[in-house]
């Protein structure tokens, strides 16, 4: 099933399971099941059916460790196998490649990267061995290698097992590989049903051209505006002690973007979380600078704004878009009601969203629209530096274009300079002017964007480059 950000196709997934959101209901039509039981869809969930959902932090708990909610889920399906759930568990972590990484079991979702949450949820749902998957976005999270890889897994094991699925994706190409046939959704409603290889193919070469032939902007200055200098971070203690970072040093210049690329558990998102001080660092420097002055960073600091990839996660559910925008203004001192909604409506304004969406809460938005306001909001306080983690890994190939020049604009009408983390090698070849590349917690290779993608040396990089099969049409 494929469509636009908001086209409604994660919408009909949770319906067909009966796990339609708190707000919505459905006024006509019906969804009938042909398993061989007589129960309804709400009790054959976790035994029948399954979902893995797009946004594995909101779907775990967080308040529970990885081994105890495959507990929970395993021991609903088998009650009576208890003694053989340990190694049946094992058995799924080694699957979806999750059994090197030190006591995964023993790990909450706040400690694993979003690739790695996304498998979790992946051999969660595979584990107990359903007829039917809805499988919403399940790649979105990871890198090229890894996200072939898992869908390899996912067919290899439909074809053993005989179960079905709907693969909900905005990747046009891994659904003209990977199914059977295709719905396409548009405004709520089913547009087209066609048998593959009849695909939107043309139209993901269109994008591809497109997307290359965009004007990519280079730095008008090379003055430095951050700097890090041998930042490590590693997670745990004594023998199950994680190194995320190997003394990373890289040098940010005014105007410029920054590509940082790598696998999931590469340490991206600790990147990130180090660079604008939510995290504590184990050791390593970040220092400021402006006007020829440098400031050492110890917090956060309002001069570096972040857009995270989870743009649901990011925002406060409880919150209107309106509230969610005001709280950085009111925080940093803002005081007046008029200025504050001046700026509100400037912003909303630069990011071509409709004035009258600040009075509606983060679910009743798509997914373009959510990431939308997070850039509103990193912009609030005129930083000089915006880190964008994955900024457009949750959006279908339209939306993601949209946002990416919409982020070249911003960038050129404010002379900003960016860090954009991603895994897909297509984004940075048209954001960024240099790009490093992050293997296990190191930088192994750095230079322009021509340089490394065109001419490599490291094996790891020259495996991302052979695995983004875009860069080989």
């Amino acid at each position: 099933m494929v469509g636009k950000s908001g086209s409604g196709k994660s919408i009909l997934g949770c319906a067909i399971l009966d796990m339609v959101p708190s707000g919505c209901s459905i006024i006509g039509g019906s969804i009938i099941h042909h398993f061989k039981s007589r129960k309804e869809i709400s009790e054959l969930r976790g035994i029948n059916l399954a979902m893995i959902s797009q946004d594995p932090m909101q779907a775990l708990n967080p308040l529970q460790s990885i081994n105890t909610q495959f507990n929970i889920i395993l021991e609903k399906r088998f009650p009576s196998e208890k003694n053989k759930l340990k190694k049946h568990i094992l058995k799924w972590i080694e699957k979806v490649q999750l059994h090197e990484i030190p006591n995964i079991l023993d790990r909450y979702p706040h400690q694993l990267s979003g690739g790695q949450m996304q498998r979790v949820m992946i051999a969660m749902a595979m584990s107990i061995t359903p007829d039917f998957i809805v499988a919403d976005e399940i790649t979105t999270a990871l890198d090229a290698g890894i996200k072939v890889e898992i869908l390899n897994l996912l067919i290899s094991l439909q074809k053993e097992s005989h179960f079905s699925v709907l693969l909900i994706s905005h990747d046009l190409e891994s659904v003209q590989k990977y199914c059977d046939r295709i719905i396409v959704l548009q405004s709520g409603k089913t547009i087209e049903t066609f048998q593959v290889p009849a695909t939107g193919k043309e139209t993901f070469y269109e994008n591809k051209k497109k997307l290359e032939n965009s004007n990519i902007k280079k730095p008008e200055e090379v003055s430095t505006v951050l700097e890090i200098k041998h930042l490590c971070k590693t997670y745990g203690e004594g023998k199950g002690a994680v190194q995320a970072l190997k003394k990373i040093s890289f040098k940010l210049y005014k105007g410029e973007t920054l590509g940082v690329v790598g696998e999931s558990g590469s340490g991206k998102t600790t990147l990130v979380k180090l660079m604008i001080n939510i995290l504590n660092r184990g050791s390593g420097k970040l220092i400021f600078y402006e006007n020829n002055k440098s400031k050492l960073l110890t917090k956060p600091f309002q001069k570096i704004g972040v857009v995270f990839q989870d743009s649901q996660g990011a925002l406060n559910p409880k919150m209107k878009i309106f509230d969610a925008l005001k709280e950085p203004l009111f925080l940093s001192g803002e005081k007046c009601n008029k200025s504050i909604r001046k700026k509100i409506l400037d912003q909303i304004n630069k990011v071509d969203l409709d004035k009258t969406l600040l009075q509606a809460f983060p679910d009743e938005l798509s997914g373009g629209q959510r990431q939308r306001v997070s850039i509103a909001r990193s912009l609030l306080l005129n930083p000089s530096i915006i880190v964008l983690d994955e900024p457009t890994s949750a959006l279908d190939i339209n939306t993601q274009n949209k946002i990416l020049g919409l982020l070249l604009n911003i960038q050129k009408q404010n002379k900003l300079s960016y860090v954009f983390i991603s895994h897909d090698l297509e984004a940075i070849a048209k954001m960024a002017d240099r790009v490093a590349v992050l293997y296990k917690g190191e930088i192994v290779e750095s230079g322009s964007v021509e340089e490394v993608l065109s001419y490599p040396s490291h094996d790891y990089t020259k495996k991302l480059i052979t695995s983004n099969s875009w860069m080989n049409l």
